[in-house]
């Protein structure tokens, strides 16, 4: 396990990175371009860790994988775990669109929109990681098999990564409602 914690910590770790980069370039630049980049991103590590975990434990036996459910639940269960995969891949994907078009023109509702969607996502996400399964956090609830397991950077590397995207972006929405 020690293995693999690490290797999606040096994953998350790669594109938080990246951000940062994408930031650094664009400091006395265009920072709505490089805040709508951060949020693309930030949406690619959020389709792995949740809506593609869902989507991969509905495809997957437990022989191939322990958390997997395909064979174990009914077919209608799969459906909606396939539903709702699809539905938070769409909302992600809406998202990086209008990151990349509206929030780079500098309209303000995008700006609040993305915040809308980062808060109820990452409130859901930290609950998880806090409550639910902390993913190889040292503190939070213990799950009821005693593991801690892994994922928590990725977690929380999306979650930073947008948040900053949206502070990075603000300062130039003022100055595009200012000056329109």
């Amino acid at each position: 396990m020690e293995i693999a914690n690490l290797a999606v910590t040096l994953w998350a770790g790669i594109w938080v990175v990246l951000a940062a980069v994408i930031a650094y370039r664009a400091r006395s630049g265009d920072r709505l371009t490089a805040a709508s980049w951060m949020i693309a991103v930030a949406a690619f590590l959020a389709v792995q860790e949740d809506p593609g975990l869902v989507l991969w434990f509905a495809s997957v036996s437990p022989s191939v994988d322990h958390d997997a459910v395909r064979g174990l639940v009914h077919a209608h269960t799969l459906g909606h775990m396939y539903g709702a995969g699809v539905m938070a891949i769409a909302g992600l994907a809406l998202c990086v669109w209008v990151a990349r078009t509206a929030l780079r023109r500098g309209e303000r509702w995008a700006w609040y929109a993305l915040l809308a969607f980062f808060l109820l996502t990452a409130t859901t996400d930290l609950s998880e990681l806090l409550f639910i399964y902390p993913h190889g956090l040292p503190f939070g609830a213990l799950p009821a098999d005693g593991v801690h397991g892994f994922g928590w950077a990725q977690l929380v590397a999306w979650i930073g990564i947008w948040a900053a995207a949206l502070a990075y972006a603000r300062p130039s929405l003022r100055k595009v409602a200012v000056s329109t």
